[in-house]
């Protein structure tokens, strides 16, 4: 009896405190990088040590391949949303559902949406879907957050919810039960503007629903949240954002899978008992998180970054695909362009960085591509327009080094579809006033600050400003196009500005977003209000029927391959005026 006590007390000491071990690799913003990029050209995933590239699936694919091996019953796969978005392939993914069903043949095991999976519209993410499963499968969605409507418009999406996408999933690895549920952060849903009639309910509430559930009803050793909300360094050495908020307010989270900030937590945090992890963005790096799981407690061995880079051998299988699909984008998408894939349009012996929150100072990259859609615009359609206009969120990736191709050039502004496709936002003019431009240009000195998705990048306008004046009085003087314009509101003279649908939509809520203090009314060539975004798109070919929608990546390859070539090799080259920042906000 007392060997057999013995043996009991043991098993029991066993149990208490030998630990579970769980390896996560996590994805979050990867914005469609199937292809590695730093030009595109070099990249060569089958042969190591070659080329400088950064990403790319077959890449990808390789590194869970290998952590599979090494980790049979103890892995777990994850990605936090927005992996579409971003390169030439999402041109075709609502008619292909490619990338979704390379994501099932990797073996993900969870995968959430992001803000902008949904930005051809719920029922577009409905069909990518469906395209996938035709094309083999899809991974397991998590979506804990969305609420349907009645109305048409979600229905491809709705019909998936309950089986293909569901609000959590249970997932058991190495003994382990492991919760999974997603929210959408507040800025996040801010940036959706084109999934109604789906609404998106709010993350607190979500995440208390779903934890409860998970701890109540399903009694899970583990609760994961894929997070679309973020966090963002606070120049301290330490984080804050909403991700940080979640977890001071759901306590009972063991980690959250952060994005949607695309910032690099190069050490996990820790808020009460959570775990934060965010890899930054683009598929620079797959986060490894290392958990032992031990008296019903978390506690990280190990976190590291990943590189995906030319270290890497790529996954044969994978890479085949995405170079099969490569014909498919010529054929269907650049053709009638009359272009190809692998298309050389310029070259540049310098690089253009982004503006972001870890580089805040503004980018050369706006001038470029302002003047670009000014010269496009010019050149290539039946109206003139004094002004062009873009915000920094709408430039996607850096210009690089070296000879660029078309999809090099697609990546710095992706985003968006019109009437006529999925290749992007259509070009709209609109007229305005002298002060109406002074008001907008004051409201970026005001609010929009250099790094942020909000701020201004123009051509064909300067201002000089006073930064003690008064608020929204600090402008003093305003030049178009080299001359100066009397802004006061008695000159009523129309300037043309032009820019994409996207930030066209923002300018009428200007006036809400300004408390009243700015009102900017777009109005058409003769002064009316325009009603309709739609019928001001610019018309790149009034000798076809309806309008030939224009698009700021073509206005970019067009105005690029128009440059000189300054070293005789026959290839255009990028001017090297954009090696610095023109500004067009200077300071008297």
């Amino acid at each position: 009896m007392r060997k057999l006590l013995i043996l009991s007390t043991f098993v029991l000491f066993f149990f208490v405190v030998s630990a579970q071990k769980l390896v996560i690799l996590h994805t979050n913003d990867m914005h469609q990088r199937i292809i590695g990029f730093g030009p595109e050209l070099l990249y060569s995933p089958m042969v190591t040590n070659n080329d400088n590239t950064i990403g790319g699936f077959a890449r990808l694919a390789k590194v869970i391949d290998q952590y599979r091996a090494k980790y049979p019953n103890n892995l777990l796969v994850l990605d936090d949303g927005d992996f579409l978005m971003g390169t030439i392939y999402h041109v075709l993914e609502p008619q292909t559902g490619f990338e979704m069903n390379l994501l099932y043949q990797m073996g993900y095991d969870a995968v959430t949406f992001g803000n902008h999976e949904y930005d051809f519209g719920a029922d577009a993410l409905g069909q990518m879907i469906q395209q996938a499963l035709n094309r083999g499968g899809v991974p397991p969605f998590v979506v804990s957050y969305v609420k349907f409507s009645d109305k048409p418009g979600d229905d491809k999406l709705q019909k998936f919810y309950g089986n293909v996408i569901k609000p959590y999933r249970i997932i058991e690895r190495n003994g382990l039960k492991i919760g999974i549920f997603s929210v959408l952060g507040d800025d996040a849903i801010a940036d959706v503007k084109f999934a109604a009639p789906l609404k998106f309910e709010n993350k607190i509430k979500v995440a208390r629903k779903y934890v409860k559930i998970l701890r109540k009803k399903e009694h899970v050793d583990i609760i994961i949240c894929l997070s679309h909300s973020g966090v963002y360094p606070d120049g301290k050495g330490g984080f804050y954002g909403e991700d940080i908020d979640l977890a001071k307010k759901v306590k009972d989270i063991d980690i959250i899978i952060s994005g949607h900030t695309h910032v690099v937590t190069p050490h996990y945090l820790k808020v009460g008992k959570t775990i934060i992890v965010q890899t930054g963005a683009y598929l620079h790096n797959i986060g490894k998180l290392v958990i032992e799981y031990k008296n019903h407690q978390v506690n990280v061995q190990d976190f590291q970054l990943i590189p995906v880079d030319d270290k890497i051998g790529g996954d044969q299988e994978i890479n085949e695909q995405v170079n099969e699909f490569k014909d498919l984008i010529t054929e269907r998408v650049l053709s009638k362009f009359g272009l190809k894939y692998n298309t050389v349009v310029t070259e540049s012996d310098f690089e253009i960085p982004m503006s972001t929150t870890g580089n805040p100072a503004p980018s050369a990259l706006g001038n470029l591509v302002t003047d670009a859609m000014k010269y496009y615009v010019n050149h290539y359609s039946n109206v003139h327009t004094d002004i062009t206009l873009t915000a920094n969120g709408v430039i996607r990736e850096r210009l690089v080094k070296g000879k660029l191709i078309v999809p090099d050039l697609f990546r710095i502004v992706s985003l968006g579809f019109g009437d006529q496709g999925y290749d992007g936002y259509p070009l709209i003019i609109g007229y305005f006033t002298p002060h109406e431009i002074k008001q907008l240009l004051e409201l970026t000195i005001f609010a929009m600050k250099p790094g942020t998705d909000k701020y201004l990048y123009f051509s064909g306008v300067k201002a000089y400003y006073n930064p003690k004046g008064g608020f929204l009085n600090k402008i003093k003087k305003l030049e178009i196009n080299g001359k100066p314009v009397d802004f006061s509101r008695k000159n009523k003279t129309l300037y043309s500005i032009t820019t994409d649908s996207y930030i066209f939509s923002f300018l009428g809520y200007i006036k809400k977003a300004s408390h009243g203090l700015v009102k900017v009314v777009p109005k058409t060539k003769d002064g009316k209000p325009i009603v309709s975004a739609k019928k001001n798109y610019i018309d790149f070919d009034p000798d076809k029927p309806g309008i030939q929608e224009g698009k700021l990546w073509i206005g970019l390859y067009e105005y690029l391959k128009s440059q000189p070539d300054r070293n005789g090799d026959g290839i255009p080259d990028v001017p090297e005026k954009y090696k610095k920042y023109d500004p067009y906000l200077i300071k008297l």
